[in-house]
């Protein structure tokens, strides 16, 4: 008797997930390539390359640097935050959490991607799988406070925004929906605190009340939002140097505001490592203020080229620190 082995692969749930997965990446890589492809069709190909060129390599490797101590706070307010947690996590394990997630983030569809990294790593590191999720999704959503609290504040930054209402609406646009999203949250542990017998149900619970006692700890909420708006001045900082380089005539406080909406959009899993989409919103954005679209683009492009640069010296580190942890692992069992 034969056996089809072809039938039972396609019935191995194992093989449709991970064919599923396949399809996904696949879509993902199929929007970035599209949209950036629409994008660079609509402005001057010459006027890219030529600002492309401008970069000097010295700037390059300063915006890498202000990326790398960006990774850097961020560890360390997952750390604080994972403090409200049963299983607080080490500096050293919340650094390497986000060095794997700076790789996975450049390279695959961004947030949730590399968010499971995260949630995978503090499970590795003694996490229950709901404390985790709990710990990344905190730190996720004072992390997007911090950058809808830097949007918003282009009201002020960026001269003349309110003559344009298309960038008023970027601006603006993601403090009332994290507030939304906040009310939903705090409404969910109040409300519906029966539902905690259903395990689908029990983590957004213990995201709510988590997210309740850090409200009413004043001097944590600041200390993690000042990391969140200092790390976003990092990342606007390695905008501003290579806007410098190509010329764009914007300065540091209106980029801390317009680098913001485009950070978080870009983050949007339709896209690999944000790629196509970030250059729209580039484009869109700094031509709505006065600044020629092909320079955004430009300067998204560059963005992303140093983005990656720094995820693959984060996966670097994270895999030498992998490397020196097992080492350690093998001498102590081989001692022992």
């Amino acid at each position: 008797m034969r056996i089809d082995t072809d039938t039972q692969t396609a019935r191995d749930p194992g093989v449709r997930s991970l064919r599923r997965r396949a399809i996904e990446l696949a879509l993902t890589i199929a929007v970035a390539v599209g949209v950036l492809a629409v994008t660079l069709h609509f402005v001057n190909l010459q006027q890219v390359a030529d600002g492309l060129r401008k970069i000097g390599q010295s700037e390059a490797l300063i915006g890498a640097v202000l990326l790398l101590a960006q990774v850097v706070l961020c560890a360390l307010r997952w750390m604080l935050i994972t403090r409200l947690t049963p299983t607080p996590l080490p500096f050293r394990e919340a650094l390497r959490g986000y060095l794997e997630a700076a790789f996975v983030n450049a390279f695959l569809p961004s947030l949730i991607v590399s968010d499971g990294t995260r949630m995978m790593r503090a499970i590795a590191s003694g996490a229950r799988p709901t404390h985790a999720f709990v710990g990344v999704a905190s730190d996720r959503l004072i992390a997007l406070c911090a950058l809808a609290i830097a949007s918003a504040a282009g009201l002020f930054l960026l001269p003349d925004a309110s003559r344009h209402p298309l960038v008023v609406l970027a601006l603006v646009g993601l403090l009332p929906a994290f507030v939304i999203g906040l009310v939903v949250l705090d409404i969910l542990g109040r409300s519906f605190t029966r539902l905690s017998r259903f395990r689908i149900v029990r983590p957004f619970l213990e995201l709510a009340s988590l997210m309740e006692r850090l409200r009413r700890m004043p001097g944590l909420t600041a200390i993690v939002l000042a990391i969140s708006l200092v790390g976003h001045a990092l990342s606007a900082g390695a905008f501003y140097i290579l806007a410098r380089q190509l010329d764009l005539g914007i300065g540091f406080w209106p980029m801390y505001a317009l680098s913001a909406p485009i950070i978080v959009y870009s983050a949007v899993p339709i896209s690999v490592g944000g790629w196509g989409v970030r250059e729209a919103l580039s484009a869109a954005l700094f031509g709505l203020i006065g600044i020629a679209p092909a320079s955004g683009v430009a300067l998204s492009i560059a963005f992303g080229l140093l983005t990656s640069a720094v995820g693959l010296f984060c996966g670097g580190l994270a895999l030498l620190a992998s490397a020196r942890s097992r080492t350690a692992a093998l001498r102590k069992a081989t001692q022992s």
